[in-house]
């Protein structure tokens, strides 16, 4: 392969790196002036576009995109298209896809054949590769892969979803024209997942078959840009939801023994796992029996509570107004069934699993800083900023990665006369700042308790010592 680019370059495409019409012309694979032919129906004449020397699909009009998806959608007049794999070179050619996973397998065979590239690195991107690439056939031949979340990033050795981590694994999913059922950020760890080809659909159709006048970017194209998930109602949840409900039928005796012996304020009334009849709680049965004696069952069912379904995807933020208004809410999962509820409570415990952490960072970061200001003047930092190439402000406006510029620093380090190990002492800071990086980013995944262990005992060394 000729005029390829270096090697640095293309292996962020195994990390993180969305593969581009640019890196197939990069490295010959493609060339401007090239015809790329979309059939949409067999029997159709195929439309046509040119690759343009500025890395972007032509159309015969003029147009002009930088993304094969919308390119593809445009033409096939849909909001969704898999435009990589629509898209093939001259007549009978390869289609973008397969161009696609020719450079990514060339990649990753220069990759682990890199003398940097340790063994262990090497056999993790042979076994993602072939793992993704096992899914795509599978997704094909309409018998998806299935894994839990926590299985799945598993693949790129992760254990939780932080930003940085999540971003790599949409691109290596986008770069194999796959995305997951329910979406992998949206769910919790021990929730099951299909890995599959992004759907397609029609102009002016949501995937309910619902007409919607919203115009928005094509699923691929979503997927090559990446999208701020945050958190949502199903990753509330440690384990899959389990819905408790009843029949509209039911009675009040089978309504109260299920809100008893499972602890619940209500339970749904479901008509079937897609159809919410309403709900029944404690007090809309004291509010029935207050109004008539002999209500029947029926008389209690609180049917509002139809207006009160949200998708699993849902932000948190976008319902809170919601939950404080009526208490709870219902969740729909990706297969449009009514899978569970959310509480208020639900909401207190997840922002408590939260604040602890947050919490003890927020002292940590206080102890510190009252440590440098109270130990060095600021030009001893401001050098120590500038030695570990790092900008400074002022002593009121500093970063973790600054106070660990400083207590890095050999000289300060000494002045400060502990008896600690530096190096130690720098890599526990350093681990915690990561950790602090996932809560501010508000990682839909708890942070583990040997974390909030860490942060216990660091913040206790720290208050040691300053207080000698």
């Amino acid at each position: 392969m000729s005029n390829s680019p270096s090697r640095p370059r293309r292996k962020h495409l195994l990390n993180g790196r969305r593969v581009r019409i640019s890196d197939l012309i990069d490295a010959d694979l493609l060339k401007p002036g090239d015809e790329v032919f979309f059939q949409q129906r067999i029997g159709e004449a195929p439309h046509q576009a040119t690759v343009t020397d500025r890395a972007r699909l032509r159309l015969p009009d003029g147009r002009e995109f930088t993304t094969p998806s919308r390119a593809g959608a445009t033409v096939a007049g849909r909001r969704a298209v898999a435009g990589w794999s629509a898209w093939q070179v001259g007549r009978n050619g390869p289609t973008l896809h397969r161009l696609r996973l020719e450079l990514l397998q060339d990649v990753a065979n220069e990759v682990t054949a890199d003398q940097d590239t340790s063994q262990e690195e090497a056999e993790a991107v042979r076994h993602r590769f072939a793992t993704l690439e096992a899914a795509r056939a599978a997704a094909e031949s309409g018998q998806p892969r299935s894994f839990t979340v926590r299985e799945f990033i598993g693949l790129w050795g992760l254990e939780d979803r932080d930003r940085m981590a999540t971003t790599q694994v949409e691109a290596d999913l986008a770069n194999h024209g796959l995305t997951t059922s329910p979406d992998f950020r949206a769910v919790s760890l021990d929730r099951v997942i299909r890995v599959v080809t992004p759907p397609e659909q029609e102009d002016g159709e949501d995937e309910t078959g619902e007409a919607d006048d919203t115009v928005e970017a094509t699923a691929e194209e979503l997927s090559e840009e990446g999208v701020d998930i945050g958190l949502t109602l199903e990753n509330l949840f440690p384990h899959r939801m389990s819905l408790v409900s009843v029949t509209p039928s039911a009675t009040f005796e089978e309504a109260i023994t299920a809100m008893q012996i499972n602890d619940y304020s209500q339970v749904a009334v479901l008509a079937n796992s897609h159809q919410l009849h309403g709900s029944v709680s404690w007090e809309s049965i004291a509010a029935a029996k207050h109004r008539n004696p002999n209500a029947s069952f029926g008389d209690a069912i609180d049917r509002r509570a139809r207006d009160r379904v949200f998708d699993y995807d849902t932000r948190l933020l976008d319902v809170l107004g919601t939950l404080q208004q009526h208490g709870f809410i219902f969740v729909r999962d990706d297969q449009r069934k009514i899978s569970g509820i959310v509480t208020a409570a639900d909401v207190v415990r997840k922002y408590d699993e939260t604040a602890t952490p947050f919490f003890l960072i927020g002292e940590i970061d206080q102890e510190l800083r009252h440590l440098i200001v109270n130990t060095f003047d600021e030009e001893t930092v401001r050098q120590a900023c500038v030695a570990a190439k790092l900008s400074f402000k002022s002593m009121d406006n500093m970063s973790i990665g600054q106070y660990q510029a400083v207590l890095n620093n050999a000289a300060c380090w000494g002045q400060l006369g502990w008896p600690l190990d530096r190096g130690l002492f720098i890599s526990r800071l350093d681990e915690l700042r990561q950790v602090r990086n996932n809560v501010m980013h508000f990682n839909p995944d708890p942070v583990r308790p040997t974390e909030v262990a860490k942060l216990r005992n660091f913040l206790s060394l720290i208050r040691l010592y300053i207080g000698s």
